[in-house]
This record gives structure tokens, sequence and C-alpha cells, in this order.
């Protein structure tokens, strides 16, 4: 979520005011997680505009695929926050979700 959100502005321009929580489900991994990085470019493209700086995952249902988590940020305000990429939607195009004990990774493609 924060690699995404790094492209429409500098994260280190946002300060940690003010908090928002996402929930998101899918049925599988890749849905789950197009949904969850979907909720928080919703939330930045629908008022109140909201930014995160920081994400925190509050609750993980891997056998369920549903997903709960906290965005601390604030108001995107563009005479502080500088304009960047304008990211458009998430794709399912080349999605990859890397699982195993000691590396988890995932790889997407947004529409810009």
């Amino acid at each position: 979520a924060l690699g995404m959100l790094a492209y429409i502005t500098d994260l280190r321009c946002v300060e940690p005011i003010k908090t928002q929580q996402i929930e998101a489900e899918g049925h599988d991994l890749e849905s789950l997680l197009y949904h969850f990085l979907d909720e928080f470019l919703f939330l930045f493209s629908a008022e109140p505009f909201f930014i995160a700086k920081n994400v925190k995952i509050l609750k993980f249902d891997k056998e369920n695929f549903r997903i709960t988590a906290e965005g601390v940020g604030e108001i995107f305000d563009l005479s502080r926050h500088p304009q960047g990429t304008e990211v458009k939607a998430i794709t399912y195009s080349n999605m990859q979700i890397f699982d195993s004990i000691n590396k988890h990774e995932c790889y997407v493609i947004v529409d810009i």
C-alpha cells in the first residue's frame, strides 16, 4: 500500500495526524491483495482524500481471505504535498504473491 501511495506524493511530507481503517476480502490471496490496495486508493480518491504515511495490519485471516488494516496519515493538501503520479487503478496483470516461511513478497502493477 505504501509503495502505491508513494507514487501519488512524497510520503515524507505526510504527517501522522489521523487514522482510517479499511476492511477488505477476496476469494483468494490475489483478489484480497487487489481489494486491500483498492481500499487505500479509494480513501485517497474520494473525499476527504486521505493519504496514509504508515499502514498497520490489524487482522489477517489467510484462510477466509479477509484483512483489516489501519492507515495513519492526513488529508491530502496540494499546498503541502507534492503532486506525483496519479494512480488510476490496481490491476491483476502479472500480479504475483510469493509466500514462504522466511520470505513474503508481492508484485503488483498499478494503472497510471
